[in-house]
């Protein structure tokens, strides 16, 4: 196999030594700006969805790159046997398009075929996509007024809060400096969002901080010791933090966006929510909960997208739904006409 892609790549493509000759170096130059260009989650992703589209083709000894639109259209319908959800299956189509344009060979998931086996998915299939349960100011509070000054549960607080008032993404949330914030005299803060999924340019947005959340974050950082560098690191054995500057080892540095998720559903735990709601905690929950307290508040639309760093309305009213429901014409009415009363 040509030594041409670097360890990572080739590990995505077994089979490269089938990819036309002419096609390994635009795909080597592809490869070495998009490491550059794009973020760790979304390089991740990619590894993710073409491990599943190898995983397709390998044993059926099908080639992956270049593919034919009918091994593509069967990994379609492989995936809706699967159980996969239409959102899931376009993304993978999306990352094996991507690796297909990059090499500068015919996209095969623009065919006929493929998007005829996806249209007949999406026919078939529920296009709704799993909600995360968010966690709004009243859970949080709750895990905030419960015991305990321990190293897990004062950085738990201060994540909580600067999640909450920041609407951040767990990517966002992990890649915060003590750098990127700014204490003011009136014990409020602020906090700069140096890139997020939607600012790949690094233009960045600064966020307000409330005292509530200035005040558990000078508790984490002091108990800490942490005057420099990553905000919310992992926490050795009982309570020892420690973050390597070189990068040398995992001891100690900073939070993986994975174990963002695993401390919000402990939170979840702890305050006693029911088993379902427990299941469907995940590092975006806090931001679904931000969201759904400003539509309850009757915060505006556009203030919602602002501060959750969105360019369309799509998700944020995918987050509100329920509060919106509550909200609207027909809700209204009812109240009005005094058809809620028991």
């Amino acid at each position: 196999m040509p030594k041409l892609l670097g360890k990572s790549l080739a590990a995505w493509v077994p089979q490269l030594e089938v990819v036309p000759p002419a096609a390994l170096e635009p795909l080597r130059i592809w490869w070495q700006r998009a490491r550059r260009v794009y973020p760790d989650a979304t390089l991740k992703a990619w590894r993710c969805d073409w491990a599943v589209y190898w995983g397709f083709c390998e044993p059926r000894e099908l080639v992956p790159l270049p593919a034919t639109p009918e091994t593509v259209a069967a990994f379609v319908l492989y995936c809706k046997e699967a159980g996969k959800k239409p959102a899931t299956v376009s993304r993978y189509l999306s990352t094996i398009a991507r690796f297909h344009r990059a090499a500068q060979l015919f996209n095969p998931c623009a065919s006929e075929a493929v998007q005829m086996e996806l249209k007949g998915m999406t026919n078939e299939v529920s296009t709704r996509q799993r909600q995360a349960r968010g966690l709004g100011m009243a859970e949080i509070q709750a895990f905030l007024n419960s015991p305990g000054e321990n190293f897990q549960t004062l950085r738990e607080r201060a994540m909580l809060c600067v999640a909450y008032d920041a609407m951040t993404r767990r990517s966002e949330l992990i890649a915060i400096d003590v750098e990127d914030l700014k204490f003011l005299a009136d014990g409020t803060g602020r906090l700069l969002i140096r890139r997020s999924k939607t600012d790949q340019a690094g233009e960045g947005h600064v966020a307000y901080l409330s005292r509530q959340t200035v005040r558990h974050l000078h508790a984490w950082l002091k108990k800490a010791g942490i005057k420099d560098g990553p905000v919310f690191r992992r926490i050795i054995g009982r309570g020892t933090v420690t973050y390597n500057r070189q990068g040398k080892g995992r001891i100690g540095g900073r939070l993986s966006p994975e174990a963002v998720a695993r401390a919000f559903k402990a939170v979840a735990r702890y305050i006693k929510l029911p088993a379902d709601d427990i299941e469907s905690v995940s590092g975006h929950s806090v931001r679904v909960g931000a969201t759904q307290d400003l539509l309850a508040l009757n915060v505006d639309l556009a203030s919602v997208m602002r501060e959750g760093r969105w360019k369309t309305v799509r998700m944020p009213m995918r987050y509100g739904e329920h509060v919106m429901a509550a909200q609207g014409g027909m809700a209204r009415a009812a109240r009005q006409q005094g058809r809620e009363g028991e």
